[in-house]
């Protein structure tokens, strides 16, 4: 596989994998509005951001798994373990420099440090949402206006 196509499904797939993640966040949200219905505000908030922050979570690591596994099969890191790490930090934008990819490869740290800032930002507006509407929210999907 050529390092532009591993680069546009890496892209792809982490996209593909933040719209599951928002699409899971978006059903949880909708049942956990359901099932809370008499709920006190507090109680209703814990768990619509709860619902909201867990699939999240679990789709960024899914994401950084993907590029960790890109960068194993194209040989640019030698070890699963390394490729997590490096993808991880990238991702979140550290950067640390610890393990640093070859000349050749350097263009998918630049690309998962881009996705991840994206990513991430994603996420942060999503929840901003939600927890700015989830009274409403709450009320809309149990049928209390």
């Amino acid at each position: 596989m050529g390092r532009f196509a591993a680069i546009l499904l890496a892209v792809s797939g982490t996209v593909a994998l933040q719209v599951v993640a928002q699409a899971v966040v978006l059903t949880s949200v909708r049942f956990i509005g359901r099932r809370a219905g008499g709920a006190t505000e507090l109680r209703r908030t814990f768990w619509i951001s709860l619902g909201a922050v867990v699939p999240l979570f679990f789709g960024h690591l899914a994401q950084v798994a993907l590029w960790a596994g890109f960068l194993v099969l194209l040989g640019a890191l030698q070890t699963y373990d390394d490729a997590f790490y490096f993808s991880l930090v990238t991702f979140a934008t550290l950067g640390y420099g610890d393990i640093v990819l070859s000349p050749g490869y350097r263009i998918f740290g630049a690309l998962a440090a881009t996705c991840g800032s994206l990513m991430l930002g994603w996420s942060t507006a999503l929840i901003f949402g939600l927890s700015g509407t989830s009274t409403h929210l709450t009320r809309q999907l149990s049928g209390t206006h």
